[in-house]
């Protein structure tokens, strides 16, 4: 059986030296030929501010791209490239863009590994986002594990390690994950529910969260008729 690597598959997402050396390059890629990658569940948001600061600075980190039937699947960068898209609108000079092209054939699960280990290191997630993540990448350790590779140590401490969390964080993030009554979720998604609130919520039986739905700040009517 294969053994899996955490830190070594680490190193595979650092940028190339050059663009002519290793398995990797870095190309000026149509943004025409740029797709998102349907497997990312992070947010786009604020792309109007980023847009403005890759107007005034430039493009400082390149895309992450692997070929596709159909052009490239973006791997990171998909608030870079709806930034860029706003920016091409009206200027030209951003209908292409640095991309470094990832190269091999490697299992659907490492693909989407990559996409997680790349968006996680190049934004700021909220717990929601962190609960997701870690949530799909016990799910991609478990069928890696399927398939023959080996994890030594237990699987928490190795989606921990994926996660860049400790595992007392990551067993606060199952329990919320797991516990946490439905008409909470959309407060928790959005940012909107603390995780200290979110983590003692989820430590009581569903019947006494819905008990203190009125008395959780900021609840809106609408969540409250839907757990109503």
């Amino acid at each position: 059986m294969a053994k899996f690597d955490l830190g070594n598959f680490v190193k595979t997402m650092s940028v190339p030296d050059s663009g002519t050396t290793g398995q990797e390059q870095i190309a000026y890629l149509p943004l025409a030929e740029l797709h998102e990658d349907e497997r990312n569940f992070y947010k786009v948001d604020k792309v109007e501010e980023l847009a403005a600061n890759i107007q005034s600075c430039g493009l400082m980190d390149p895309l992450r791209v692997r070929k596709s039937e159909d052009g490239y699947t973006i791997v990171s960068g998909h608030r870079r490239a709806a930034a860029l898209r706003l920016l091409a609108a009206e200027d030209s000079k951003f209908e292409t863009v640095a991309c470094i092209i990832e190269t091999g054939d490697i299992p659907e699960q490492l693909q989407e590994l990559r996409l997680i280990f790349a968006n996680s290191a190049t934004r700021k997630m909220s717990p929601a986002d962190e609960a997701k993540q870690a949530e799909r990448v016990e799910v991609l350790l478990y069928e890696l594990k399927e398939q023959g590779m080996e994890f030594p140590g237990r699987m928490r401490d190795r989606v921990a390690e994926a996660c860049r969390i400790s595992r007392s964080k990551l067993g606060r993030l199952q329990k919320i994950q797991r516990n946490l009554a439905p008409c909470y979720k959309p407060l928790w998604e959005a940012g909107d529910l603390p995780e200290d609130t979110a983590d003692a919520l989820a430590s009581m039986p569903e019947e006494v969260q819905l008990q203190m739905l009125h008395s959780v700040a900021g609840l809106e009517h609408a969540e409250m008729t839907r757990c109503a």
